[in-house]
């Protein structure tokens, strides 16, 4: 498994004591869109006083505006911003976290034009923290490269700790986007799908921003299966929406007594269906997104 920063004899040590310490494992991959969008600001509703234009980038509409045209006391900030600041959190806590140190390893995949393994797999203990920051990249939202490069990181960790004969619970995919890919990601949605149908894997799909495409991210469930009123809940808008979902992966993890390990059957809650708003294999509306000149 490659990684740009880590790829180090300090980093092998601490990848062979993730292996040879025989703790069960909960691997989770965070796949995180870099594109040039998650520049973009989201700012309050009623917060602007005037837009300066509009165009079209990255796959969306986009609204032109002026910092000094934002209204005093509206909360703002850039997308990619907000993201550091909550996955940082997320990974301090779990880092501190006496319990969730040890059983916890983590990958981040980000993913514009190409994919790239930010972040190879290491115990949460092991974690430099700043290093995980994730930087926008180019224009270009290639989903299905990112997915098959954080699946493949998954499958190659499991099967690492695997021959290590070490157990792991089922795998978590965190996947991030705020718009829609400029690929074809039909085939890796199908895999995911597949995976979680037998409960091979667990998906928290997450839409960054007003403009995320909600129905498409529905479509990583098989059907009948995405969670009740997924279309609002997993919609990051505001800054406690950030919160609230980080905070659910870790409680996720932390119940992790409801996961059986691999070698028996892996099981996931199966979330209760009630989300009229979206269906499945529907294209969704674009909403317009502010963007910085």
């Amino acid at each position: 498994m490659a990684n740009e920063a880590y790829y180090t004899s300090e980093h092998f040590s601490q990848q062979r004591r993730l292996l040879i310490n025989g703790d069960p494992r909960a691997l989770i991959c965070f796949c995180v869109d870099v594109s040039q969008s998650m520049d973009e600001w989201w700012i309050q509703s009623g917060g602007l006083r005037r837009h300066t234009g509009s165009g079209f980038s990255d796959g969306h509409n986009v609204n032109y505006f002026d910092l000094n045209d934002i209204l005093p006391g509206y909360a703002h900030y850039k997308k990619m911003d907000k993201l550091n600041e909550t996955l940082t959190g997320l990974l301090n806590d779990m880092k501190y976290d006496r319990t969730l140190c040890q059983q916890v390893a983590i990958s981040i995949v980000t993913y514009s034009r190409y994919a790239t393994v930010k972040y190879d797999f290491l115990d949460c203990e092991a974690l430099n923290i700043k290093s995980c920051e994730c930087s926008v990249e180019s224009n270009e939202t290639s989903m299905g490269d990112g997915i098959r490069t954080a699946l493949a990181q998954l499958d190659e960790m499991q099967n690492d700790l695997r021959n290590a004969d070490n157990d792991y619970y089922t795998p978590i995919l965190v996947f991030m986007t705020d718009g829609t890919p400029t690929d074809d990601p039909r085939a890796e949605f199908n895999e995911i799908r597949e995976r979680v149908n037998n409960k091979d894997l667990f998906i928290f799909p997450l839409g960054i921003g007003e403009g995320a495409d909600m129905a498409r991210l529905r479509d990583m469930f098989p059907v009948g299966q995405a969670p009740s009123g997924f279309s609002e809940k997993y919609k990051m808008t505001k800054p406690e929406d950030y919160i609230m979902i980080f905070r659910e992966i870790k409680d996720h993890v932390k119940k992790k007594q409801i996961i059986m390990v691999s070698e028996g059957n892996s099981i996931q809650s199966s979330p209760a269906i009630n989300d009229s708003s979206v269906n499945n294999n529907q294209t969704g509306q674009v909403v317009d997104l502010f963007k910085l000149i």
